[in-house]
């Protein structure tokens, strides 16, 4: 899907999308012959995932670490705890 679809399935901004890309967070997506980015359901997966985490108030930070965790399939569910409990207390503190 072109980068229109996917913000309305999203519920992303185009340009956010283009950020979250710029950022790292969302792999390059392929290119079209005629140059446009052309997204899959994976984009589609982790950029919805970036969105309801940024909803509930995670800092790029956070979501970065916890997209890090999700890609290492060695990854510590541990350390996905500490970083919502982290969260959970900021929330808690009123930050």
């Amino acid at each position: 899907m072109k980068i229109g679809e996917i913000a309305k399935r999203t519920g992303l901004k185009i340009e956010t999308v283009r950020f979250y890309e710029a950022e790292g967070l969302v792999p390059a997506p392929i290119r079209s012959g005629s140059n446009y980015r052309l997204y899959d359901r994976s984009h589609l997966d982790r950029l919805s995932f970036i969105k309801r985490s940024r909803d509930l108030g995670f800092t790029l930070d956070q979501v970065r670490a916890l997209l890090r965790l999700a890609d290492d399939p060695r990854g510590s569910c541990a350390e996905a705890d500490q970083i919502a409990a982290v969260h959970i207390a900021e929330i808690d503190r009123g930050c």
